[in-house]
């Protein structure tokens, strides 16, 4: 039977306008999975596709009670698990729903290894992964160890934010035309601006330190999915201390939007590690990226692959970024540190891109940029500068004050880059 809890300290773990409630399935999985248990170890815990319950659903580390009282728990994925419903076309702000996955420290997420699993946040819907320094929640696949790729999907956020592929003209109800879909995933599964007076408003929830590993299996029509991939999220979203291991995509992409994230690591991803377009204009701050053999760009940086100058431009704000190669062999031209087109504005300051880069390696590709402003500021580099396109990318020359960002991440079970 579903149980709802009203205590007032539950409660404000998510929000005050809702409670504690449980899925109504197995006791060994706090009654929010269906036990799935095969062998000793962890209890295995398979979460449903769809979890639409406008209150507040609670993944716990361990089993609160029964004959495995204190046992850890990994929710696994079955493929791509929903929560909400603000996934459907035209889905309205003020009725969406409104659960909050509120994922507890120490936490375990997993796909089964070589699954085309996800876990997806729709629009309305908030995630709330609070893990500590000491006790991170941890997305993987289900099998030992942290070191493979491409061995489920990833996570993926959604919200009402800005995206400039969407457009702005409004239809009836008061809804903005709706017709962004998430590439990858589905067809159907929708994001973007849904209100026309306040775009920007809805949080997706908290992600804090959190960990994403061996990701970017095909989803769907050929398709890998990114570590972390945020879909025209809001700046209300929190996100902080992030670290992205071993995606066989990007390491996080933003699809507009302009939610920030500070103190991220991306380590040993295979296409590039920070990717933006549609109109992004977040703020990050505190990034060390390393790249690996055969691995894409570092950030590969765009505005609108179908129009340059599609409004709003994206214009990312970077600061405090370590980039450097750390593979066996020199990286290809696909893979230096940035790559400027589309029509995408940005700023960069305080910037070390370091010797697995030194020239001959280029430091840009570009093909399009907008002028004027200070697109760099104070950023140490032994690349190559030049390079064909617009004049307003060029680097400065190198500053040796530069510090960027190389504080050791705070997963302790960090692999090595293979």
């Amino acid at each position: 039977m579903k149980k709802t809890i009203l205590s007032v300290s539950l409660m404000a773990l998510a929000s005050m306008s809702h409670a504690v409630t449980d899925l109504a399935l197995d006791e060994e999985c706090n009654f929010n999975g269906t036990w799935d248990q095969v062998s000793e170890g962890p209890v295995l815990c398979e979460l449903p596709l769809s979890i639409v319950e406008d209150d507040t659903v609670v993944l716990a580390k361990e089993v609160a009670d029964g004959d495995y009282e204190g046992e850890q728990i990994i929710w696994t994925l079955p493929g791509i698990v929903v929560v909400g419903n603000g996934n459907i076309q035209n889905a309205d702000p003020s009725t969406v729903d409104n659960t909050v996955l509120q994922i507890e420290a120490g936490a375990q997420i997993a796909g089964a290894v070589d699954s085309a699993s996800a876990l997806i946040i729709s629009r309305g819907a908030q995630i709330d992964a609070q893990g500590t320094a000491n006790d991170p929640i941890i997305f993987s696949s289900l099998d030992a160890g942290y070191d493979g790729s491409g061995e489920w999907g990833g996570l993926v956020v959604a919200g009402f934010g800005e995206s400039n592929a969407c457009p702005s003209g409004a239809i009836s109800g008061g809804q903005m035309g709706d017709v962004c879909t998430m590439e990858g995933v589905a067809s159907a599964a929708y994001f973007g601006s849904g209100h026309l007076s306040a775009p920007n408003a809805m949080s997706s929830g908290t992600l804090e330190y959190v960990v994403i590993a061996e990701g970017g299996h095909v989803i769907s029509d050929g398709n890998e999915i990114n570590g972390l991939t945020l879909y025209a999220v809001s700046s209300t979203t929190t996100i902080n201390n992030i670290h992205v291991q071993g995606n066989a995509d990007d390491g996080v992409e933003f699809f507009g939007g302009n939610v920030g994230i500070s103190n991220m690591w991306m380590a040993c991803n295979e296409d590039d590690s920070v990717d933006w377009d549609l109109g992004y204009q977040g703020v990050l701050s505190n990034v060390n990226i390393k790249q690996n053999d055969g691995a894409g760009y570092g950030l590969e940086l765009a505005n609108n692959p179908d129009n340059a100058n599609a409004l709003p431009r994206s214009k990312g704000i970077v600061s405090n970024m370590s980039i450097d190669f750390v593979g066996s062999t020199a990286p290809a031209a696909s893979g230096i540190p940035f790559d400027l087109k589309q029509g995408t504005d940005g700023m960069f300051t305080n910037v070390v891109i370091g010797a697995g880069y030194d020239s001959p390696v280029k430091c840009m590709r570009t093909d399009s940029a907008v002028t004027g402003g200070s697109h760099w500021s104070v950023i140490e580099y032994g690349c190559d500068a030049t390079h064909a396109g617009p004049t307003a990318w060029n680097l400065p020359a190198s500053n040796s004050s530069a510090t960027g960002f190389t504080a050791s991440t705070f997963w302790a079970a960090a692999p090595s880059c293979p």
